[in-house]
């Protein structure tokens, strides 16, 4: 896998006949990557085709995409994740420059403890991202809480030296108010990630989206889904949430509070409140195991590191937000 998000045709499986790629594409999936991600069961039963042979074509896809099978450490040093920054160097720092792309991320914290706010840098600084064709990333935002800000993404577009309205522009916001948005949003994004370069996909908050599922038990599944579109796509899901939300560990069992989003995320940031302007937040990387903490300060422009730059930029952007609001 190259550093720039990419997305390969169904065309390049010679195995697939034209009217079979025909039919994906009509049920919601137009790319190898989100047919490696896609469960079998699905395939069969919306296609009429045998079970083995869905599950054989995932696995066919999978090999295409360079997922699964066992390879060399060589091949594995070639590979070069792109990394999805914060902006905030006590983070990036820890991450080795950010979130590896494909990853699952979880923010949890109470009420007002930066979550959407962190939600806001990330949506920022995926478009920092590169694509094949050079174009600037697109990030696709539920919002089941309605506290998206589109005031708050220019202000911290503005601190990273990007175009505000251009960011703001290139975020595709979906608000989640009745049932059954969750579940229909599933096969659109599959449309909206093979038809753009889709960076990140933002669920803000799982646990406000809850209400609107219709049933319990789709949580696993849902959940599942996103796992396997990070792994094959190389998008990042970033999941919001007060509490621990129970899961069942694998996609298909039945829902019940065993287990929690940890299961299956692979990074988890745990926000909380230290003072006025002030949250401190514990970092946990999942594929290493290990914990950091970090202090952060809000102002103008998002979160910092520490007061001297907060104070420095906030000027710089208050300066910025007096211009453009008269």
């Amino acid at each position: 896998m190259s550093g720039k998000l990419r997305r390969t045709s169904l065309a390049d499986m010679p195995e697939l006949p034209h009217d079979l790629q025909a039919r994906l594409r009509d049920m919601g999936i137009p790319t190898v990557e989100i047919l490696a991600g896609s469960l079998p069961e699905e395939i069969a039963s919306k296609t009429d085709m045998p079970l083995n042979r869905a599950q054989d074509l995932v696995r066919s896809a999978k090999q295409t995409i360079g997922i699964g099978g066992f390879k060399t450490h060589a091949e594995l040093e070639k590979e070069i994740k792109p990394r999805l920054g914060t902006g905030i160097d006590c983070i990036d720092d820890y991450l080795g420059g950010g979130f590896e792309s494909g990853s699952v991320i979880e923010l949890r914290g109470p009420q007002w403890a930066g979550k959407t706010l962190m939600c806001s840098h990330l949506a920022v600084m995926a478009q920092f991202m590169e694509t094949n064709d050079g174009s600037i990333p697109k990030v696709v935002w539920y919002d089941a809480h309605g506290t998206y800000r589109q005031r708050r993404i220019k202000e911290i577009a503005f601190r990273m030296r990007r175009d505000p309205e251009r960011t703001v522009q290139n975020i595709v916001l979906v608000e989640v108010l009745r049932k059954g948005v969750m579940e229909a949003s599933l096969e659109t994004m599959r449309r909206l990630l093979a038809r753009s370069h889709v960076a990140l996909v933002i669920i803000d908050s799982l646990s406000a989206a809850l209400k609107y599922l219709e049933t319990p038990s789709t949580l696993t599944g849902y959940v599942g889904h996103l796992s396997r579109l990070a792994q094959t796509t190389g998008v990042s899901f970033v999941i919001t949430s007060r509490t621990p939300i129970g899961i069942s560990r694998t996609a298909g069992q039945e829902y019940d509070r065993s287990g929690t989003l940890s299961s299956v995320v692979n990074y988890e940031f745990n926000l909380h409140v230290k003072g006025e302007g002030e949250r401190g937040i514990l970092m946990t990387d999942f594929p290493t195991v290990s914990d950091n903490k970090c202090k952060l300060y809000i102002g103008y422009g998002g979160f910092f590191g520490d007061r001297g730059s907060r104070n420095l930029e906030a000027r710089r952007v208050q300066r910025y937000l007096r211009r453009n609001e008269t």
